[in-house]
């Protein structure tokens, strides 16, 4: 059906249409990945949504006469009865304009049962309703993106642009959403499918320990992110109410150790690692925010690391005014195993303006850091130097 001319609907005309309708609905496809990354990646042929089965009557009657729906099966498009809106088995719905030619979007039909999504291609596979989306902030909701990979893998032809989604979306998805594809996609085809070793060594590549230093203010985003990307999170901080409320963020089923120690305190600073290393395991990972003038703070955490740990990835996040090439030097001299990267915190130009980075907005920086695994980030921007704040 690829002489068919589309015209689709943008996220927000999709949003404004779908505005007053009583029924769940979700944005699919492309988009829906898209949606989560937080920008668009590439360019769209179409715009898919996906409702319950049942509700296809109600979203007729909302769209009303002004549109035409037309079930597409087995190569061909024909006009959707009255009499088949819940006797459809397979095939989705194209809608357009009355005395239109150009396609709108497409409406993808799932089954439920019991307030659970089944999945069509193995009905075997189930997730409770409310659990197969998310919102954006300004309240598009979509699928989430695991479920929508499942959709793109379990199809009988995996394109070229399926496999890059995959490779886009991997850095940033959970341990526990990359877990979920890959179980699903091995039920589906019997353990033989070519994205399962790629997704499985994507898992096996994530930390088994971090350690986060100055986790609960600025980093307390990407702490919570890193909770769902590690089996062990450890966090040091001073200040008990701050690791509370982190901690009551946390899910539950996250494993958080706190550090409750002042990392001036270089005694007690290296008898909290010690212990920590002890009773957890080898730490991995290391994101370090301290201050310039505790610098020996970062020598106590990297030397007991890097005891116990042959290889270690250690993020640095570090001010502006830092001299980034010489405390790389020095640091890639000094931390045995150390795979030395580093986080730079600039600021944000905004016309005549500059100002400081938020909180959310450092967490952002380090997460996309840590993610793909930058060598060097900055976050926002470091010129011009007489424009910051």
């Amino acid at each position: 059906m690829q002489n068919y001319q589309w015209e689709p609907l943008s996220v927000e005309e999709m949003r404004y249409l779908m505005k007053d309708i009583s029924i769940p609905w979700w944005i699919a496809g492309g988009w829906a990945l898209d949606l989560h990354y937080g920008k668009q990646t590439r360019k769209h042929d179409d715009m898919d949504i996906l409702i319950r089965k049942i509700d296809l009557p109600l979203l007729k009657k909302h769209l009303g006469e002004s549109y035409e729906l037309f079930l597409a099966n087995n190569g061909s498009l024909s006009k959707l009865t009255d009499s088949e809106n819940l006797n459809i088995q397979s095939g989705s719905i194209w809608v357009k304009m009355k005395h239109e030619i150009t396609w709108l979007f497409e409406i993808m039909l799932i089954d439920t049962e019991n307030n659970e999504w089944i999945y069509k291609r193995e009905n075997q596979i189930r997730k409770p309703l409310n659990e197969i989306g998310a919102i954006t902030e300004d309240d598009t909701p979509y699928i989430k993106p695991e479920i929508q990979l499942l959709y793109k893998g379990g199809s009988s032809v995996i394109r070229q642009k399926d496999d890059d989604d995959l490779e886009r979306m991997l850095p940033i998805l959970k341990r526990n959403e990359m877990e979920w594809l890959y179980h699903t996609l091995s039920q589906q085809f019997n353990g033989e499918h070519p994205w399962l070793p790629i997704i499985n060594n994507r898992i096996q590549s994530l930390p088994s320990h971090i350690l986060v230093v100055g986790g609960t203010g600025i980093l307390s985003e990407a702490s919570l992110w890193l909770t769902n990307n590690s089996a062990k999170v450890s966090i040091i901080a001073r200040d008990q109410g701050k690791m509370e409320r982190l901690m009551s963020k946390a899910h539950p089923d996250t494993f958080i150790t706190p550090l409750l120690v002042d990392y001036k305190d270089s005694a007690a600073l290296k008898e909290n690692i010690k212990n920590c290393i002890q009773q957890d395991g080898p730490i991995d990972l290391v994101i370090a925010w301290i201050h310039s003038s505790s610098n020996h703070a970062l020598d106590i955490v990297s030397r007991e690391v890097a005891q116990q740990s042959s290889t270690w990835k250690l993020y640095h996040v570090l001010g502006s005014s830092s001299n980034l090439a010489q405390i790389k030097e020095a640091a890639v001299k000094k931390y045995s195993g150390c795979q030395y990267r580093q986080i730079q915190l600039g600021f944000i130009l905004e016309k005549e303006h500059s100002r400081w980075l938020t909180n959310q907005e450092i967490s952002e920086g380090v997460i996309d850091a840590v993610a793909n695994e930058k060598s060097v980030k900055v976050i926002g921007t470091l010129e011009p130097w007489d424009r910051r704040p």
